[in-house]
């Protein structure tokens, strides 16, 4: 760290330093963050979105088990900072197939096999009516996959309303979807988060401008942190099962290529500037 103070005016006469505005460079390197009370628990995830802004992308991380579905964090990342994060998970995916193996969801068991449905009541006279167990083993076979994380972790959405409806009206007027390829066609943005619960606490999410990953036989666990003077705090802390990690990484990896195509795009679309211009 340097305090050195370095005048806002005309750096090359400094007998002109003015006082009432006065500027200092300052180096803030630190290997350690504080983390708050409120945040060393964590948060258990299932799954993940990746939302791509003007200026930033947004993460949010889901638990799927639980009714209503929720949004348990919010985190917003400079995009300087989703290349980054996409090496250092890459890196500690790696890591952990060397020492573990790749991390594999289980494929669930047609109820017809395994005989259960999604819950199992426990303690004497709890017994699921003939109804309901039919419903369950419907529900099961249609949705376990997502129910268990698999079937939105790491998906990228960018909503765009307008285009949205037109080609849902189009789709309807051609052809109607059978059941079977209208449960594995992923929902869209606004369709996803109308079943989402977000507390109006989590709406502006977590600022993070670095990120710190680590990870255990079982799961990963994500440290998301502001490094503002004078001290490093870890903003959001988050652990998700290790077999969801590869798709995580893979919509990160998507959706950051989606933004350089866009990028690209907008710069080939520009006017070149005057001093560009040839002669």
């Amino acid at each position: 760290m340097s305090d050195n103070p370095t005048p806002a005016g005309n750096n090359e006469d400094s007998s002109e330093f003015n006082p009432e505005r006065h500027t200092q460079e300052i180096r803030h390197s630190q290997v350690s963050a504080r983390v708050p009370e409120g945040v060393s628990r964590g948060v258990f995830s299932t799954g993940a979105v990746v939302l791509q802004g003007g200026h930033e992308f947004i993460l949010d991380f889901l638990l799927r088990i639980s009714t209503p579905q929720q949004v348990v964090a919010r985190v917003v990342l400079p995009i300087g900072v989703v290349p980054q994060m996409i090496r250092a998970l890459r890196d500690n995916l790696t890591n952990y197939e060397n020492r573990f193996g790749t991390p594999i969801i289980p494929t669930p068991l047609p109820p017809a096999v395994t005989g259960s449905s999604e819950s199992i009541n426990v303690g004497a006279g709890i017994d699921t009516p003939e109804s309901e167990q039919s419903a369950s083993s419907v529900a099961d076979s249609v949705s376990g996959a997502a129910a268990g994380g698999a079937g939105v972790v790491g998906e990228t959405r960018t909503p765009e309303p307008g285009n949205q409806e037109t080609s849902e009206t189009s789709e309807a007027s051609e052809t109607r979807p059978s059941p079977v390829e209208s449960a594995q066609k992923p929902p869209s943005a606004e369709e996803l988060y109308d079943e989402l619960k977000l507390p109006d606490e989590m709406l502006c999410g977590a600022y993070a401008n670095a990120v710190r990953i680590g990870h255990s036989a079982t799961e990963f666990s994500f440290d998301f942190i502001t490094t503002f003077f004078p001290r490093s705090c870890v903003s959001a802390r988050v652990h998700l099962a290790a077999p969801n990690i590869p798709r995580l990484l893979d919509s990160l990896t998507h959706s950051f290529e989606q933004f350089q195509r866009k990028v690209a795009q907008q710069q080939k679309r520009q006017p070149p500037q005057q001093g560009d211009l040839p002669g």
